[in-house]
């Protein structure tokens, strides 16, 4: 099962659906009884660790290392 928002375009109002991936969308209707609803596509994130909270402290990315025999590349 999934979970589906959709708004009425009679009411505005705003709703959620769970149902399985292959029912018919044209089935919805809205809690009030409107026929005439618009699924809502909703956005996902996914950007690994940048900027999540690991154990209250902000994850940040491993130094980069510069290449070479000094660690760095700042040998003169």
């Amino acid at each position: 099962m999934a979970a589906y928002d959709y708004r009425c375009r009679s009411c505005e109002r705003v709703f959620e659906v769970r149902r399985g991936v292959h029912e018919e969308a044209s089935a919805v209707r809205c809690p009030d009884g409107h026929e005439d609803v618009a699924r809502l596509w909703s956005a996902i994130a996914v950007n690994g660790m940048a900027g999540s909270v690991v154990g209250g402290a902000a994850a940040t990315p491993a130094p980069a290392g510069g290449g070479g025999g000094c660690g760095g590349g700042c040998c003169g």
